[in-house]
């Protein structure tokens, strides 16, 4: 009977101590990259991120994650998806809970086609979050948020693996990344992963 009421005990005093964990859970917000003039902005054709790592360029994982139609995506006047037309936000994480260092990078994708890269920048300085973001129809004004940006330590693919971050469009819409190793945005395994 002791040790049912010290396991209900301890049972007790765990779950009290999570209730105010708010890792990953900062948000920060955003400008609306596809302005004030049009709903979707316009895309950069061949838009190339200058992060690598391990001599791989992001470039690689853009290609290999293709924007899609469907939910959320534009398609263009030919019925194709915008396969490489992207268009980038950058927001610096102030008060991100861990330390990334300088040219360190980690890397996440949408299965809509986003490709997002945490970098960490000068000492000191708070790491930067870059997106890639498809094409998209949402609210001409206002801003957006990011929210729970998560990175891990291990991954099958040749990336750093940003596990989870949520980019929440002006209007509502969502683009939830995850790691690599679920695979590309056709369904396929990147071929930098093992």
């Amino acid at each position: 009977m002791k040790s049912l009421g010290l396991c209900l005990s301890l049972l007790t005093m765990l779950a009290a101590c999570g209730k105010k964990n708010e890792t990953g859970k900062s948000s920060y917000p955003f400008s609306n990259p596809y302005g004030t003039s049009t709903p979707y902005g316009t895309p950069l054709s061949n838009i190339n991120s200058p992060y690598s790592y391990g001599g791989m360029s992001v470039n690689h994982v853009m290609a290999q994650n293709p924007c899609q139609n469907g939910y959320g995506g534009m398609p263009n006047p030919g019925g194709q998806p915008y396969n490489n037309q992207r268009m980038a936000i950058q927001v610096p994480l102030t008060n991100f809970p861990t330390v990334i260092p300088p040219n360190d990078i980690y890397v996440g994708v949408t299965s809509w086609g986003d490709v997002a890269v945490l970098v960490g920048t000068q000492a000191g300085q708070p790491p930067l979050f870059v997106g890639y973001m498809c094409p998209r129809a949402f609210a001409q004004t206002g801003s957006g948020q990011l929210q729970g940006v998560k990175i891990g330590a291990y991954s099958q693919c040749l990336f750093k693996p940003m596990t989870a971050a949520t980019v929440v469009f002006p209007g509502g819409g969502l683009a939830e990344f995850r790691w690599l190793d679920g695979g590309n945005s056709v369904g396929q395994r990147f071929t930098f992963c093992r």
